[in-house]
């Protein structure tokens, strides 16, 4: 095992950190999950895997909040039976089990294109690999960091501490952006090389068209686009609802340009069908209920902006030449590449797997594939796709029949989820969506509900509703 400096650092503040409110391991955590290509250790003894600040400090999360009584209690009530967290337990149980015996029970029975993927090499017939251990490290980490969030995020302070969390998130995302234009064009790139440490390639130089594709704190510009797509929806939901508009927009914003400059098809593709969803959404929603001033600004806006900026564009023979040299390279000849010939074939065989294994699967961290439901059926088989379906019909349909203290954060992780699913539909290569995806949906599903019944002095509640601030 080789300890990096990035590990050291990580283990110092995550000592630090059962000295201090449990608040500040959460910022902490939140904010180790942006380091994407980042090594804390490197485990030699599993074929060079890396173990990231995120994971290493999730052990430390885990110390701190389970010695608060309250946050234990809350988080042991979260994997009742029924519930979100439930199914997610009987998942990861499930992928443990799956990894050990499918891959063993199916040996030699199928080809795969194995999770550590060379691209010199092709498919492989099924045998047990070290990644049926990671990857099922990987959701069972997915499944404490739900756990964990879930009894956090059952107080009323501890629900705005995860809210800002997340803000501070998507602040340094942009931040981590800015970095990696400014070391590519002044040729200092080394500087962040402490953080762009692990053991899998990083594309940091990659250009389209004359653009330096953005990368931020992550390996490549498709991961960098998935998360910051994320960010753009919780932003944008937050301004919807009128919650903290100016600096909503602003990061809302900001999102969105740099989601433009990474230059990833998975974001492009995932932007166009979340913000497509966004707006029917937002449209049923007014319908139904009286909207906020964004919300209807959002719905008229739309419609107009839209068309006079393609008009605008198509009008200019030089601009959009250029945007359709772009949009062929990433968008439209894409799967006519070698890039796309590749994923397409991933899925291909993925799904043959799912086949020959009579639908149960190859085992958790068995298949690569280019799309999260095709990387499902192929490892998990039927059973994964059940339990995966009832855990999202869980943090997708929550709200509906209980009362929250914080809507607008529940609704805004919620759009989170929502745009990093799709985006992973596009091009999720394995059953593991990371650590941000499951410390939103626990965010969705915690978001301190209103303690007990209706008062007995015959007072009724007020209705729950979005608080506009300023």
């Amino acid at each position: 095992m080789t300890v990096e400096i990035i590990g050291l650092l990580s283990l110092i503040v995550g000592v630090a950190s059962l000295f201090c409110p449990p608040s500040f391991i959460v910022y902490v955590f939140f904010a180790s999950t942006l380091l994407g290509s980042a090594a804390a250790f490197v485990l030699d003894s599993l074929g060079g895997s890396s173990l990231s600040p995120a994971q290493l400090l999730l052990g430390f999360t885990c110390l701190k909040l389970l010695s608060v009584q309250s946050i234990r209690k809350k988080s042991l009530l979260g994997i009742r039976i029924g519930l979100p967290g439930f199914w997610l337990l009987l998942l990861a149980i499930f992928a443990g089990l799956s990894a050990f015996f499918f891959p063993r029970l199916f040996a030699g029975q199928t080809y795969v294109f194995p999770i550590r993927f060379s691209k010199d090499a092709g498919s492989i017939l099924l045998y047990p690999a070290a990644s049926n251990l990671t990857q099922t490290v990987y959701l069972g980490a997915d499944f404490v960091c739900f756990f964990l969030f879930y009894g956090f995020g059952s107080d009323p302070i501890r629900q705005q501490q995860l809210r800002s969390a997340a803000l501070m998130c998507v602040i340094l995302n942009l931040v981590f952006a800015v970095l990696d234009l400014a070391t590519y064009a002044t040729g200092t790139t080394e500087l962040l090389a402490f953080i762009r440490n692990a053991s899998y390639r990083i594309l940091n130089d990659d250009q389209v068209a004359g653009f330096k594709r953005i990368i931020g704190s992550f390996n490549e510009a498709s991961v960098f686009g998935f998360v910051t797509l994320g960010f753009f929806a919780y932003t944008s939901k937050l301004w919807l609802l009128g919650v903290r508009r100016k600096l909503s927009l602003t990061l809302s914003l900001l999102s969105l340009l740099a989601l433009v400059f990474s230059t990833s098809t998975t974001a492009y593709v995932g932007f166009a069908a979340f913000f497509a969803f966004a707006y029917v959404e937002t449209m049923i929603r007014t319908l139904r209920s009286s909207a906020t001033i964004e919300a209807t600004i959002f719905l008229i806006a739309v419609p107009l902006i839209v068309p006079i900026v393609g008009v605008a564009l198509a009008l200019n023979a030089d601009t959009s030449a250029y945007i359709q040299s772009i949009g062929d390279q990433i968008i439209f000849n894409k799967l006519s590449s070698d890039s796309g010939i590749e994923r397409s074939s991933w899925n291909a065989q993925a799904w043959q797997v799912f086949m020959d294994t009579s639908y149960l699967g190859a085992g958790n961290g068995s298949v690569r594939a280019s799309s999260f439901p095709v990387a499902v059926l192929a490892n998990l088989g039927v059973i994964g796709v059940i339990l995966f379906g009832l855990f999202f019909s869980g943090i997708f349909s929550t709200g509906k029949s209980r009362r929250f203290c914080d809507e607008a954060g529940r609704q805004a992780a919620q759009s989170a989820c929502i745009a990093w699913l799709i985006s992973e539909t596009v091009s999720g290569a394995s059953t593991d969506l990371g650590l941000m995806f499951f410390a939103f949906a626990a965010m969705v599903c915690s978001s301190a509900e209103t303690n007990g019944p209706p008062a007995q002095s015959g007072k009724t509640h007020p209705p729950l509703s979005v608080v506009r601030q300023p």
